[in-house]
């Protein structure tokens, strides 16, 4: 008898910010106890999640050039140490996931797929996020910003993940939100669904994505839609 074909795509990498969680609440709350401290007013949800993208330390520096600073390396480096500590405290206290986030991590596992976070927030704070939410069950490794890694758009975080599942870049394809995640997925050779409502800062469809899709409920139908070892259309 004749063995069934296996999945496909074997891997499927998931951003975190803003495409398998809302985290905005939560780092705004962060960034702005982070400005008072400095004697700055707070800013809006929505300017917070013009400046989401890059990690932490561009959220911050984003900041405080919104209130007409701009600190020093050495400076930006102690205003990002206090973030990463004032963060730590709020990581899941308004943060939630996105629609359709477990459930469709609980279907993709239960077809045998490997998944992937790929991430630009500090490792340990995108994994704590991850257990806390009842996601991490479903996830085989969790690459986040950590020292000496190029952060996204550079390819080399999307290569790591892959690198763990096991997963050529035929067999792989990255979901997130912004124009970062598309660019590295195509610089490490992979597809890249987009899905709309994220922290990006234009259109969802200018972004260059493979496919674009309303809503996680949607990537179940739109993974069928590529051809078995489909990679970058």
């Amino acid at each position: 008898m004749a063995s069934a074909e296996p999945a496909w795509p074997v891997a499927v990498l998931f951003d975190l910010d803003g495409t398998l969680i809302d985290s905005v609440p939560d780092l705004a709350a962060s960034v702005n106890i982070l400005l008072a401290e400095n004697g700055f007013a707070p800013l809006s949800l929505d300017e917070v999640k013009s400046m989401v993208g890059h990690g932490l330390p561009k959220l911050v520096e984003r900041a405080f050039a919104a209130r007409g600073l701009r600190p020093g390396p050495d400076e930006l480096a102690a205003q990002c140490d206090r973030m990463v500590s004032i963060y730590d405290d709020h990581l899941t206290v308004l943060t939630t996931p996105m629609s359709g986030a477990g459930e469709v991590l609980e279907r993709l596992h239960g077809r045998g797929m490997r998944l992937a976070v790929v991430t630009n927030k500090p490792q340990r704070a995108a994994e704590t996020i991850l257990e806390r939410l009842g996601l991490a069950r479903f996830i085989e490794t969790v690459v986040g910003g950590t020292d000496g890694m190029p952060k996204k758009p550079a390819p080399d975080m999307v290569l790591a993940a892959m690198k763990t599942c096991r997963a050529t870049p035929e067999s792989t394809v990255l979901v997130g939100d912004s124009a970062a995640d598309v660019q590295s997925a195509h610089a490490a050779g992979i597809a890249a669904i987009v899905v709309e409502g994220g922290y990006t800062k234009g259109p969802a469809a200018d972004l260059g994505a493979d496919r674009l899709i309303a809503s996680l409920n949607e990537l179940d139908e739109v993974l069928g839609t590529f051809a078995t070892g489909a990679g970058v259309a």
